[in-house]
């Protein structure tokens, strides 16, 4: 029987190799809805978790080329928090500028996550 991958092994590999080159401030904010009836909710919840170790860089010219982004959007490499689910529409701030994700895509994309890799837009 062949052994178990320790993918919780691998995911604290990922996050010390992403803390040695984090740049500045990254935070992930995710509003949740109020708690009042669906034409009027209420004022949202804000949850703000900062994101340890991670990364951008501008998006490379195969995501423009592929439609997946615009020129001025950003891939942002995070480490796994637990108990954080970045989904589209949550907003990222870099460095003290806001940004809206567009996509998220977990690495590996089955079994356990070792980084999640998000392109973010401004605005």
């Amino acid at each position: 029987m062949a052994a178990r991958f320790d993918y919780a092994k691998i995911q604290g590999i990922a996050s010390g190799v992403l803390s040695k080159f984090a740049q500045g401030t990254i935070t992930h904010t995710k509003a949740t809805p109020g708690a009042g009836p669906a034409y009027n909710p209420g004022v949202p919840t804000l949850t703000v978790t900062t994101l340890p170790g991670a990364v951008a860089a501008g998006v490379s010219a195969k995501f423009i080329a592929d439609g997946l982004a615009i020129a001025g959007d950003l891939l942002v490499t995070s480490s796994i928090v637990s108990g954080v689910s970045p989904s589209a529409g949550d907003a990222l701030t870099i460095d003290g500028q806001k940004y809206r994700i567009v996509s998220v895509e977990t690495v590996p994309p089955a079994g356990d996550p070792i980084v999640w890799k998000m392109i973010a837009r401004k605005g």
